[in-house]
Parts: C-alpha cells; sequence; structure tokens
C-alpha cells in the first residue's frame, strides 16, 4: 500500500477543546486523520487528498469581525464535509444561512428529535437521544438546499445537511 491508498480525513482547527479527541476517535474507527489549521487552503487539501473534512467546534461566533474562516473553495472540492459546532454555524453563514446569538445560551443536556430517521446518519441512534449542547449563537435560517434532520426544543437545526455536507451543532 503506498502513501497515497491510505484513506485521510483531516480535522480542521477552530479552537475547539476537543480538536484531538476528534482526530483520535477517527483514528479508533482505522482511518487515519490529522489536524490542521482552519487557514489550509483548497491546494494544500487536494494535495493531501483526503475521503472526508471536519469542521471543528470553537468558542468563537462567526460574524464577528475576527471570525475564523475557510477557504471557500473547500466547499467545491466534493469531499464530504462535517461541520461540528463553530463548524456548522460557518457552513451556514458561508452558504447564505443566518446565525445569531441567541436569546438564551445552551449548556447541557438535550433530546435529540430525529426528523428523517431514514437519514444513513441516524443508523443505530435511537429517538430522542441524550446530547451535550453548548453554544451561545444558533442558526435562525438555514441556508439554501440545506434541511433540517434533526432538532431539540431549543434549537431548531441542531443538525443539518446538504448532498455531502452534514452539520451538528453538538458534539457527537
Amino acid at each position: 500500500m503506498t502513501k497515497q491508498d491510505v484513506q485521510k480525513i483531516i480535522v480542521l482547527d477552530y479552537g475547539s477543546q476537543y480538536n484531538q479527541l476528534i482526530s483520535r476517535r477517527i483514528r479508533e474507527f482505522g482511518v487515519f486523520s490529522e489536524l490542521k489549521n482552519h487557514r489550509i487552503t483548497a491546494d494544500e487539501v487536494r494535495a493531501i487528498n483526503p475521503i472526508g473534512i471536519v469542521l471543528s467546534g470553537g468558542p468563537n461566533s462567526v460574524y464577528a469581525e475576527d471570525a475564523f474562516g475557510i477557504d471557500e473553495e473547500i466547499f467545491e472540492l466534493g469531499i464530504p464535509i462535517l461541520g461540528i459546532c463553530y463548524g456548522m454555524q460557518l457552513i451556514a453563514h458561508l452558504n447564505g444561512g443566518s446565525v445569531e446569538r441567541a436569546e438564551t445560551k445552551e449548556f447541557g443536556k438535550a433530546s435529540l428529535e430525529i426528523l428523517d430517521e431514514k437519514n444513513p446518519l441516524f443508523k443505530n441512534v435511537k429517538q430522542n437521544s441524550q446530547i451535550w449542547m453548548s453554544h451561545g449563537d444558533h442558526i435562525t435560517k438555514l441556508p439554501e438546499g440545506f434541511r433540517e434532520i434533526a432538532r431539540t426544543s431549543s434549537c431548531s437545526a441542531a443538525i443539518m445537511n446538504d448532498n455531502n455536507i452534514y452539520a451538528l451543532q453538538f458534539h457527537p
């Protein structure tokens, strides 16, 4: 097996305390994972040739003047993307959705209401599974083409997707 044959997933660092854990969990599934700076370019991603990209969470707001971004050409590479927390909000923000400060920050247990139980993301996931939310911003309008596939009582878009992009407001 050559170096090019190794399946890889890259995790883009947006400041989450879980970045290393996300990378480790991916490796535990037998897939090489590498943590990269969020400033990585689409050309650098092409050179790595990953089978997937994870946009991690982080404590910042996507609408802040100094918000962390992404080379938007990465969305056009056709590589499956999973946005988690800040990553979800960044996907929504850059694709025409709206992200705003929530009236009430959500920290703690929540129950996940699965709206699309046939979605492959929910294989072996029970309806009303307990999840842990930790966010002060939320998506108030989904980007065009995206659909809400799960929610909680206080977060209408806990999970959204469009083709090969999935995004979760919580860390699974």
